[in-house]
């Protein structure tokens, strides 16, 4: 669970409030779970690279409702 979902909903909007669709973002598991509920229609592509070991990943999201 995301401690602080306040502080979390504001960094999404901080993020995207240029119009862009497609940011890469490093998420934990639960930022990126809440994401999908929050936008259902986001894509999530986990980037390779990625450091299977870490707590947060580096993902593409696409906000696109297209």
């Amino acid at each position: 669970m995301i401690s602080n979902k306040e502080a979390f909903d504001e960094f999404l909007l901080e993020s995207f409030k240029d119009g862009r669709s497609v940011r890469e973002l490093r998420l934990s598991e639960e930022e990126a779970d809440y994401i999908k509920v929050k936008l259902p229609k986001a894509k999530f592509k986990k980037l390779s690279g990625t450091d299977l070991h870490a707590i947060k990943k580096w993902y593409e999201v696409d906000t696109n409702r297209d």
